[in-house]
């Protein structure tokens, strides 16, 4: 399986969909973040007649105008844990939200943030107002001491929701549950460029706003329009309250909401047939407070960081049955990745990660 479908833990969300534990071999390519582009990242050279399973339509036929083939649209696997999570029934007993929780746009190993923290933060608070405020940072800025103490200043509660992962290590498998149980604590879900977060926000439930410096990425592609492009195709998502029923009109279409499959479909185009011959009730979701795997560990200790745990306790009651998980990821050391010994499919471009992938 091509490292990148383990990205957030996605690949363990589609196979706890059909009622497995641990995500068997996808065949194919599987989009793992918010993209306007062709759905991967930049760079991304593809195995020939290996399926590219993206979010949307969008992307799809982005792809095709740039003479990509083989595409297949199944929706993002956020939407398949908001399935899972019974989101619409969580919904249907109207919760009490509180506060606002707060995604800024961040970088990746490659390529940094350019722009003030201090500034953002100051100008969310004064935005908000008087609500309790939590600062997500993305796992590359919050093992940055510098940009998390930047926000930790300001006194706002500060998180990560864990790392994204990488050659099948470091790959923190209740990410997005986190990020569920985070949203249906806050009512508000907002950023500085429109991305990830704040298409999730808007299928929770949340409101969501899109406001503030968009800050710039460090030699970003131009093909991916930088903050501009967004802005021109969607001029009403970038407000400090975007009207409820456009943004998850957005977010649905963004997302592929209308593209989810059923069970059997995604045992199908998956190519887990061998594995599986009909679907199976879920297994229990990984638990929120779960121990994360520390980088500055040893490899020993690493190489099962991506499997889901087998014999732990149920997260269904995101809300409930936790109070504040807080997910602390220790500080990045320069220790580096081992090169990937994969052979199907195999991503062959230098970049290691996500440039063009909002999320």
């Amino acid at each position: 399986m091509h490292h990148a479908n383990h990205f957030y833990g996605h690949a363990h969300i589609m196979a706890r969909y059909v009622g497995l534990e641990e995500p068997p071999r996808m065949w194919g390519y599987l989009q793992h973040g918010w993209n306007m582009h062709d759905g991967f990242a930049v760079g991304t050279v593809f195995a020939p007649r290996y399926p590219k399973f993206v979010w949307s339509q969008a992307c799809a036929r982005r792809g095709w105008a740039d003479g990509l083939r083989d595409y297949v649209t199944v929706g993002a696997p956020w939407l398949y844990l908001l399935e899972l999570e019974k989101q619409q029934d969580w919904l249907a007993g109207q919760p009490e939200r509180e506060g606002t929780i707060v995604y800024p746009f961040h970088g990746w190993e490659g390529q940094q943030v350019v722009g003030s923290h201090t500034e953002y933060v100051e100008e969310i608070k004064a935005a908000e107002g008087d609500v309790p405020i939590t600062v997500c940072l993305h796992w590359n800025e919050y093992d940055n001491p510098e940009v998390r103490r930047e926000y930790e200043e300001a006194g706002v509660r500060v998180i990560t929701h864990g790392q994204r992962g990488y050659l099948w290590q470091d790959t923190d498998v209740a990410f997005l549950y986190r990020q569920l149980h985070e949203m249906r604590r806050h009512k508000r879900v907002v950023s500085n460029r429109m991305s990830s977060a704040v298409l999730y926000g808007a299928t929770a439930g949340n409101e969501v706003g899109v406001y503030g410096d968009p800050m710039e990425l460090e030699a970003d592609h131009a093909i991916l329009g930088g903050a501009s492009k967004p802005r021109r195709m969607w001029p009403q998502m970038h407000q400090f309250s975007i009207p409820r029923d456009y943004a998850y009109g957005v977010a649905a279409d963004e997302l592929g909401l209308d593209h989810v499959l059923p069970e059997t479909e995604i045992i199908d185009v998956f190519g887990w047939g061998d594995v599986l011959t009909h679907p199976l009730p879920p297994p229990p979701a990984p638990p929120l407070d779960e121990k994360h795997i520390n980088r500055a560990s040893s490899r020993r200790a690493r190489v099962n960081a991506h499997r889901a745990p087998v014999d732990a306790e149920s997260s269904d009651g995101l809300v409930s049955d936790v109070d504040e998980p807080v997910v602390e990821v220790a500080a990045e050391t320069t220790e580096q990745p081992e090169p990937s010994t994969a052979t199907e499919p195999v991503r062959t471009d230098a970049e290691p990660s996500t440039p063009g992938v909002v999320s």
